[in-house]
């Protein structure tokens, strides 16, 4: 017999206490036993009887409908909605995660990706070296006191190290090259593209015929602080993301393509023969180089700049403000020579984790706080659209704010 039919065998309702059950058992005993009932069907109903009566002494809740108030089920409800957007967020992710490792697997894509990452990898086991190694020998033969400002330094440098021989079978072991220095040269020579309608946005006497350029945007709607105790805070951004592809003719592509090789190489030889002492200003020199030189090639091409949009007020006014405090802290001379004192580590330090915060304190105050972050040059009408509707380029976080639009540029 189902469990959901003992209290209807009885005679009773959901939620019957045991004395209720027992009586209404006794009562329907004396009516149906076999030796008082001699009818056909009574011996089948008493065995019923004392089965339900049996069932419902050991469980006598069964069956009870649970009262749900009205909370419960929005709370229910409220967390089955939150579970599906979850999933579906998972599942966006992961297949945006798919799509990516597709489409940088391709060999247009994948030997400068493998390129840029074993570079990487070597300029994190050179700066992770230097971050230990000169703050100590600067203590040594320079300025013991210095060791000060530069433990922060030296901390990062041990972690680093640490983390680099824990992946020291794989550090330089990345992957192999799919094409021939030979095949890679003709990424430098203008390729025919496909039939287009669209005209490009950099050059517009061509078609768009080559790759589209890409640029993400997002908007924070949502900032949720989490404390874990003292000096232990996180900050969690929702935000929402925009993705506009910008029509791009072949010839447009070719000349980014020369413009970013042009500022990475300006940067190098900076870093390897500028007469300054300053490995700071060497950088800060090649980086000036390397845009002035891609300016007048743009220039004498007549193709646009892809990465105007990443120059905000905001970005030019933090970027002098590193200037100024770089000069601040610097010596100038005998000669073209600059030299920069022992507090630059504290100075970058303080520029690289402390430099937003103030900037959004004291500029959040004012009423055209959000027009910082909008980019000095019209960009078309979508994009427009989209600044003036609250996005921005990047999130305006500690090292990442002053390393994303730096590699933006650079690539």
């Amino acid at each position: 017999m189902p469990p959901k039919e003992y209290h209807k065998v009885l005679g009773l309702s959901h939620g019957a206490t045991s004395k209720q059950i027992k009586t209404a058992y006794r009562k329907l005993a004396l009516k149906y036993h076999p030796d008082r009932n001699s009818s056909s069907g009574a011996k089948q109903l008493f065995q019923e009887i004392t089965e339900a009566y049996d069932y419902l002494l050991q469980h006598p809740d069964h069956g009870a409908p649970q009262a749900e108030s009205y909370d419960d089920r929005m709370a229910s409800e409220v967390l089955r909605r939150e579970r599906e957007r979850m999933q579906q967020q998972a599942r966006a992710r992961r297949e945006k995660k798919r799509r990516e490792e597709e489409y940088f697997k391709q060999p247009e894509w994948h030997d400068p990706i493998l390129f840029l990452k074993y570079a990487g990898n070597s300029l994190v086991l050179l700066f992770a070296l230097s971050a230990v190694l000169f703050p100590i020998l600067l203590a040594i033969f320079n300025d013991p006191a210095s060791l000060a400002g530069t433990f922060f330094f030296i901390l990062i440098g041990v972690v680093l190290l640490v983390y680099i021989y824990q992946h020291r079978k794989t550090w330089f072991r990345i992957g192999k090259f799919q094409r021939s220095l030979k095949e890679m040269a003709r990424s430098f020579r203008i390729v025919p593209g496909l039939t287009a309608t669209d005209r490009c946005c950099y050059c517009r006497s061509t078609m768009a015929n080559g790759k589209a350029y890409k640029i993400e945007l997002l908007k924070t709607i949502d900032i949720k602080i989490l404390s874990h105790g003292a000096l232990n805070h996180e900050a969690r951004y929702k935000n929402k993301n925009k993705r506009v592809l910008v029509p791009r003719s072949a010839r447009a592509q070719y000349y980014h393509r020369l413009a970013s090789m042009l500022k990475i190489s300006s940067i190098l030889i900076s870093l390897l023969v500028f007469p300054v002492d300053s490995i700071l200003w060497k950088l800060v020199a090649g980086i000036l180089s390397g845009g002035l030189l891609s300016f007048l090639l743009l220039k004498m091409a007549k193709v646009k700049s892809k990465v105007s949009y990443l120059f905000t007020p905001g970005l030019l006014i933090k970027a002098a403000i590193w200037l100024f405090s770089l000069y601040m802290i610097s010596t100038v001379g005998p000669g073209f020579n600059i030299t920069i004192s022992a507090y630059v580590y504290l100075v970058v330090a303080g520029l690289l984790f402390f430099l937003d915060m103030a900037f959004d304190l004291v500029m959040g105050i004012f009423p055209f706080y959000r027009k910082l972050f909008k980019p000095v040059s019209r960009q078309g009408t979508i994009l427009d659209s989209l600044y003036r509707d609250g996005y921005q380029n990047y999130q305006e976080l500690p090292v990442y704010s002053v390393i994303y639009p730096l590699f933006r540029w650079l690539f």
